[in-house]
């Protein structure tokens, strides 16, 4: 998965704030109305686009002017919301935005490492149990190719994981 922390960003902040913008103005009102969990998704996604400073603008007169005023001066000195976010000078509510897009991102590997695992024990025990990829694929209605090529193959993103504990499960019910 090609997924970049602004676009993360964009998306954590939409399902946060419950909003489908990437107005800033609007975003920020948001967190002052009722989602205020998305406060610090709010100003990385500002900062990934450069415009924490104005977003530390639209905030004053708010609860968040100190809060945003200091946060775009430790970005602005870090370097950027990637470099802040992975130091230990940022806060820890702005550390996890970073460890929520690195969970994200390094899903799909994780989830294929699980499937490459139940391919080998699936393998494992097909053999005992004497049961053909045909025989799979006809019970469960699957596709013999793709259910081929991760079995045979090694090709853990052929089959999805809930795909791969259907087979699991049927192999180890016989």
């Amino acid at each position: 998965m090609n997924l970049t922390f602004k676009g993360f960003l964009r998306a954590y902040c939409r399902e946060l704030s419950g909003l489908s913008t990437d107005n800033l103005r609007k975003l920020l009102q948001a967190v002052l109305d009722d989602a205020p969990a998305a406060s610090e998704v709010v100003m990385a996604f500002a900062a990934a686009q450069g415009k924490e400073g104005y977003l530390a603008e639209l905030a004053r007169n708010t609860r968040l002017e100190a809060e945003y005023a200091r946060a775009a001066r430790e970005i602005e000195g870090a370097g950027g919301i990637e470099p802040y976010v992975q130091s230990e000078a940022a806060p820890e509510r702005y550390r996890k935005v970073w460890l929520a897009y690195r969970a994200k991102r390094e899903a799909v590997v994780n989830d294929r490492r699980v499937v490459a695992l139940m391919g080998e024990k699936l393998r494992v025990l097909m053999e005992e149990k004497n049961v053909t990829v045909y025989r799979l694929c006809k019970e469960l209605g699957l596709n013999k190719g793709n259910v081929y090529a991760f079995l045979h193959k090694g090709d853990a993103s052929k089959v999805s994981r809930r795909t791969a504990r259907r087979i699991l499960n049927y192999v180890e019910a016989l």
